[in-house]
Protein backbone atom coordinates (compact mmCIF):
# COMPACT_ATOMS: atom_id res chain seq x y z
CA UNK A 1 0.00 0.00 0.00
CA UNK A 2 1.33 3.42 -1.00
CA UNK A 3 0.98 6.25 1.53
CA UNK A 4 0.80 9.89 0.51
CA UNK A 5 2.81 12.25 2.65
CA UNK A 6 1.84 15.85 3.35
CA UNK A 7 3.97 18.84 2.29
CA UNK A 8 5.00 19.28 5.95
CA UNK A 9 6.07 15.63 6.18
CA UNK A 10 8.01 15.95 2.93
CA UNK A 11 9.74 19.04 4.32
CA UNK A 12 10.80 17.22 7.49
CA UNK A 13 11.97 14.22 5.42
CA UNK A 14 13.95 16.44 3.02
CA UNK A 15 15.86 17.96 5.92
CA UNK A 16 16.33 14.58 7.62
CA UNK A 17 17.73 13.02 4.42
CA UNK A 18 20.57 15.54 4.54
CA UNK A 19 21.15 15.78 8.29
CA UNK A 20 20.55 12.06 9.05
CA UNK A 21 19.42 12.86 12.60
CA UNK A 22 17.09 15.38 14.22
CA UNK A 23 15.71 16.17 17.63
CA UNK A 24 11.95 16.31 18.07
CA UNK A 25 12.33 19.98 19.10
CA UNK A 26 14.15 20.68 15.83
CA UNK A 27 11.30 19.14 13.83
CA UNK A 28 8.83 21.28 15.79
CA UNK A 29 10.94 24.40 15.13
CA UNK A 30 11.08 23.64 11.39
CA UNK A 31 7.29 23.35 11.26
CA UNK A 32 6.80 26.42 13.50
CA UNK A 33 8.81 28.54 11.09
CA UNK A 34 6.99 27.08 8.11
CA UNK A 35 3.54 27.71 9.55
CA UNK A 36 4.30 30.79 11.58
CA UNK A 37 2.71 29.45 14.75
CA UNK A 38 2.80 26.81 17.47
CA UNK A 39 3.22 23.50 15.65
CA UNK A 40 3.88 21.26 18.66
CA UNK A 41 0.77 19.08 18.35
CA UNK A 42 0.86 19.16 14.55
CA UNK A 43 4.52 18.10 14.61
CA UNK A 44 3.70 15.18 16.91
CA UNK A 45 0.96 14.04 14.52
CA UNK A 46 3.27 14.53 11.53
CA UNK A 47 6.07 12.52 13.17
CA UNK A 48 3.64 9.87 14.41
CA UNK A 49 2.33 9.33 10.90
CA UNK A 50 5.86 9.18 9.47
CA UNK A 51 6.75 6.59 12.11
CA UNK A 52 3.62 4.59 11.30
CA UNK A 53 4.46 4.43 7.59
CA UNK A 54 8.10 3.64 8.45
CA UNK A 55 9.62 6.77 6.94
CA UNK A 56 11.35 7.64 10.24
CA UNK A 57 12.58 5.76 13.28
CA UNK A 58 13.09 6.95 16.84
CA UNK A 59 16.57 6.46 18.28
CA UNK A 60 15.50 7.75 21.69
CA UNK A 61 12.42 9.54 23.00
CA UNK A 62 13.87 12.74 21.52
CA UNK A 63 16.02 11.73 18.50
CA UNK A 64 14.78 10.56 15.14
CA UNK A 65 16.45 9.31 12.00
CA UNK A 66 15.72 7.44 8.80
CA UNK A 67 15.02 3.71 9.32
CA UNK A 68 18.12 2.60 7.41
CA UNK A 69 20.35 4.70 9.69
CA UNK A 70 19.18 3.38 13.06
CA UNK A 71 22.49 1.62 13.75
CA UNK A 72 24.65 4.65 12.95
CA UNK A 73 26.13 6.71 15.81
CA UNK A 74 24.46 10.04 16.53
CA UNK A 75 26.29 12.98 14.96
CA UNK A 76 26.26 15.56 17.78
CA UNK A 77 28.03 18.10 15.56
CA UNK A 78 25.19 17.86 13.04
CA UNK A 79 22.63 18.41 15.78
CA UNK A 80 24.56 21.52 16.86
CA UNK A 81 24.81 22.75 13.25
CA UNK A 82 21.04 22.28 12.92
CA UNK A 83 20.48 24.39 16.03
CA UNK A 84 22.51 27.18 14.44
CA UNK A 85 20.60 26.75 11.17
CA UNK A 86 17.30 27.09 12.99
CA UNK A 87 18.53 30.20 14.79
CA UNK A 88 19.34 31.79 11.42
CA UNK A 89 16.17 30.78 9.59
CA UNK A 90 13.07 32.93 9.81
CA UNK A 91 10.72 31.00 7.53
CA UNK A 92 11.99 28.00 5.55
CA UNK A 93 15.11 26.15 4.45
CA UNK A 94 15.23 26.17 0.64
CA UNK A 95 18.58 24.51 -0.09
CA UNK A 96 20.46 22.24 2.28
CA UNK A 97 23.66 20.23 1.93
CA UNK A 98 26.08 18.51 4.29
CA UNK A 99 29.68 17.34 4.43
CA UNK A 100 31.35 19.93 2.22
CA UNK A 101 34.65 20.21 4.12
CA UNK A 102 35.23 22.36 6.14
CA UNK A 103 31.49 22.94 6.46
CA UNK A 104 29.21 20.66 8.42
CA UNK A 105 26.03 22.15 6.98
CA UNK A 106 25.33 24.64 4.17
CA UNK A 107 21.93 26.17 3.61
CA UNK A 108 19.90 28.90 2.00
CA UNK A 109 17.08 30.09 4.19
CA UNK A 110 14.13 32.33 3.59
CA UNK A 111 14.21 35.43 5.75
CA UNK A 112 11.58 38.11 6.20
CA UNK A 113 13.55 40.40 3.90
CA UNK A 114 14.85 37.89 1.33
CA UNK A 115 17.22 34.95 1.47
CA UNK A 116 20.40 34.21 3.35
CA UNK A 117 23.19 31.81 2.40
CA UNK A 118 25.10 30.31 5.30
CA UNK A 119 27.60 27.61 6.14
CA UNK A 120 28.24 26.16 9.59
CA UNK A 121 31.78 25.03 10.37
CA UNK A 122 32.28 23.07 13.58
CA UNK A 123 35.75 23.96 14.82
CA UNK A 124 37.40 21.40 17.09
CA UNK A 125 40.07 22.95 19.34
CA UNK A 126 43.42 22.66 17.60
CA UNK A 127 41.93 22.50 14.07
CA UNK A 128 41.60 26.27 13.56
CA UNK A 129 44.52 26.53 11.10
CA UNK A 130 43.22 23.61 9.01
CA UNK A 131 39.72 25.11 8.89
CA UNK A 132 41.15 28.51 7.90
CA UNK A 133 43.20 26.92 5.10
CA UNK A 134 40.22 24.92 3.80
CA UNK A 135 38.18 28.13 3.54
CA UNK A 136 40.49 29.54 0.86
CA UNK A 137 38.55 27.53 -1.75
CA UNK A 138 35.29 29.27 -0.77
CA UNK A 139 36.32 32.94 -0.73
CA UNK A 140 33.80 34.00 -3.38
CA UNK A 141 30.86 31.70 -2.79
CA UNK A 142 28.62 34.34 -1.18
CA UNK A 143 27.98 32.49 2.07
CA UNK A 144 28.25 33.84 5.57
CA UNK A 145 30.18 31.37 7.71
CA UNK A 146 29.14 30.56 11.25
CA UNK A 147 32.04 29.05 13.18
CA UNK A 148 30.72 26.84 15.95
CA UNK A 149 33.40 27.02 18.63
CA UNK A 150 33.93 25.15 21.88
CA UNK A 151 35.56 28.15 23.52
CA UNK A 152 35.83 31.81 22.60
CA UNK A 153 39.66 31.75 22.60
CA UNK A 154 39.51 29.78 19.31
CA UNK A 155 38.26 32.94 17.58
CA UNK A 156 41.76 34.45 17.48
CA UNK A 157 43.18 31.47 15.58
CA UNK A 158 40.67 31.53 12.70
CA UNK A 159 41.68 33.58 9.66
CA UNK A 160 39.31 34.24 6.77
CA UNK A 161 38.20 36.99 4.42
CA UNK A 162 34.67 35.58 4.32
CA UNK A 163 31.86 37.31 6.21
CA UNK A 164 31.54 35.34 9.41
CA UNK A 165 30.22 35.02 12.93
CA UNK A 166 31.19 32.89 15.87
CA UNK A 167 28.75 30.78 17.88
CA UNK A 168 29.46 29.54 21.40
CA UNK A 169 27.21 27.10 23.31
CA UNK A 170 25.63 28.74 26.34
CA UNK A 171 23.12 26.91 28.57
CA UNK A 172 21.47 24.92 25.75
CA UNK A 173 21.44 27.85 23.29
CA UNK A 174 24.10 29.70 21.32
CA UNK A 175 25.60 33.14 21.75
CA UNK A 176 26.70 34.78 18.50
CA UNK A 177 29.61 37.17 18.02
CA UNK A 178 30.44 39.19 14.93
CA UNK A 179 33.60 38.07 13.20
CA UNK A 180 33.83 40.75 10.58
CA UNK A 181 34.19 41.35 6.84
Amino acid sequence: MQFVTTPEQNYILSVLKVTKVMRRAQAVALLNKLGGGDAGDAADRCLGQLLHIRKIAWLTDDLLTLPLLQKMPVDEDMLAAMDVMLDLTAIKIHVLSASMVPYKLCFMSEQKNGYGRYAVAVVIPGSEAMVSAALLDFERDGRTVIFLLSELSQEKRIKTLLPHFFAIPDCGKYRYFSGGV
